[in-house]
């Protein structure tokens, strides 16, 4: 049979600190039934340490759920929009953490879609016989960008990680087909002007322009549109039908969009992963989070034709489709934690309102 890349561990990591609809009722000018009926978020985890300190969990839960030692691996990919340094990459830092000295390591940005453009890239990589075992992470540490005086955008994001290991196989598992794609005139709709090199040097940080640009309603339309294509060229270049699917995985972006794109295509909802609740929007965080939450609850079994989607800034967009292996059981665990945190959620939210509050002195004002 032909060389396939397959999934052999997974892991997530969640900051212990939540931010719930509760809390946000005292930061903006919302409330639970509101943000429930429009995301069907009701918490999400506010990261007290940096995105490689996140992915460091994930990852070496991953590594002991595949059974594997951090020198097994000999390519590191991380996939994040928000970066804690750009140079050297949050990749190559994860690498020094884990000890893995044989492995190559990059960072890898499709915003939301990161994690299935790097399952798209770990598998090119492992089936073209450039690398066999590939450590893939998905860390975000999206509140450091949020502007928690702006309702239509700060009750969606939360922080957190996810990991999975790929190795070859010749047993007719692994992925089987992959679609990825990009609008750049779309990319207006989503942008994170902070982490750049655009414009001068200085030392003053403008609030208006270093926040995320969010245009919701037009994300809503292309989102739904480009997840349902986007799964259908997967799914066919796979060999299969939208019958054979047992288990789809989507980016955790909007529990309304995830039901509208499995509506359009006809998808039976107890086959679709939904833990936004508690998550929210984690970004490149959101589908190997969703994956591993899926193997808990034992959506996925030996053999399952597995579909992952996503949706992001870029515009980006992608989809896989693998068929599972033998194994939806961890071979070894990982107790490692983050470390504790003794601040409160509106502790560790108050330099982004010191920050934004300028924008918003008017109209709180009136």
């Amino acid at each position: 049979m032909a060389l396939r890349a397959t999934f052999t561990g997974w892991g997530k990591c969640v900051p212990p600190v939540k931010l719930t609809n509760a809390d946000l009722e005292q930061l903006v000018n919302t409330d639970n039934e509101w943000i429930v009926e429009r995301t069907g978020i009701h918490e999400r985890g506010i990261s007290h340490v940096e995105t490689t300190d996140l992915a460091e969990v994930a990852a070496r839960r991953a590594l002991a759920a595949a059974g594997l030692e951090t020198t097994d691996i000999d390519m590191l990919i991380l996939a994040t929009v928000t970066p804690e340094i750009t140079c050297p990459s949050n990749a190559c830092v994860l690498q020094e953490r884990l000890g893995a000295v044989n492995a190559a390591a990059f960072d890898l940005n499709a915003a939301c879609s990161g994690w299935i453009y790097g399952t798209a890239t770990a598998s090119s990589m492992i089936t073209g016989g450039v690398a066999e075992r590939v450590l893939l992470v998905g860390a975000e540490k999206l509140h450091w960008v949020m502007d928690y005086w702006d309702r239509a955008t700060c009750i969606l994001f939360g922080d957190g990680a996810g990991a999975a290991v790929l190795e070859p196989s010749e047993n007719g598992d692994g992925v089987l087909g992959i679609d990825l794609g990009a609008d750049g005139v779309a990319g207006r709709t989503m942008v994170f002007p902070t982490l750049g090199t655009r414009g001068r040097l200085s030392n003053v940080r403008d609030p208006f322009l270093h926040r995320l640009h969010f245009d919701g309603q037009a994300v809503f339309k292309i989102a739904v549109q480009g997840i349902e294509k986007s799964v259908r060229r997967a799914v066919d270049r796979a060999g299969l039908s939208l019958a054979d699917v047992d288990a789809v995985i989507p980016h955790q972006a909007n529990e309304r969009i995830i039901t509208a794109a499995g509506r359009r295509l006809g998808l039976d909802p107890d086959r679709v992963m939904l833990n936004i609740a508690t998550h929210g929007n984690s970004a490149a965080a959101s589908v190997p989070m969703a994956l591993s939450d899926a193997l808990d609850a034992r959506m996925i079994q030996p053999g399952s034709i597995v579909v992952q989607t996503a949706f992001g800034g870029g515009v980006t967009w992608g989809s896989t489709v693998t068929r599972w292996g033998e194994r939806v059981e961890p071979l070894g665990h990982c107790d490692l934690e983050l470390p504790p945190c003794d601040e409160t959620v509106f502790d560790l939210l108050a330099s982004n309102r010191d920050f934004y509050a300028p924008l918003h002195t008017h109209s709180r004002a009136d």
